[in-house]
């Protein structure tokens, strides 16, 4: 959690909301109230296996399992008025622990 919080200049008070998930182990959806969805659809090569990218500085900063990430690219809109902009970001997927110390 500490690389997060060196990325982030100021921290917005906590708000609550309502999520909506679909996942069926290789497309997902999720709306989150009204600030924001996804839709990831994780990449596959030409014999159906999902791409993966491992040993990335990334997937390590971010604590991956395994220090690897499935390419899952993405439609995702996010928007909330304390925000400076709308933004729209492509995405990955991977099992990860953050653990307080």
């Amino acid at each position: 959690m500490e690389m997060i919080s060196s990325l982030v200049a100021k921290w917005l008070p906590t708000q609550s909301t309502k999520i909506d998930i679909n996942d069926d182990g290789n497309n997902l959806t999720a709306t989150v109230g009204n600030f924001g969805n996804i839709k990831s659809e994780q990449l596959k090569n030409e014999s159906g296996r999902i791409m993966t990218l491992q040993g990335a500085g990334f997937a390590s900063a971010f604590q991956m399992e395994n220090e690897a990430f499935a390419l899952a690219p993405s439609a995702s809109q996010w928007s909330d008025p304390d925000l400076p902009r709308q933004f729209s970001k492509s995405g990955a997927v991977a099992k990860f622990s953050w653990r307080g110390s």
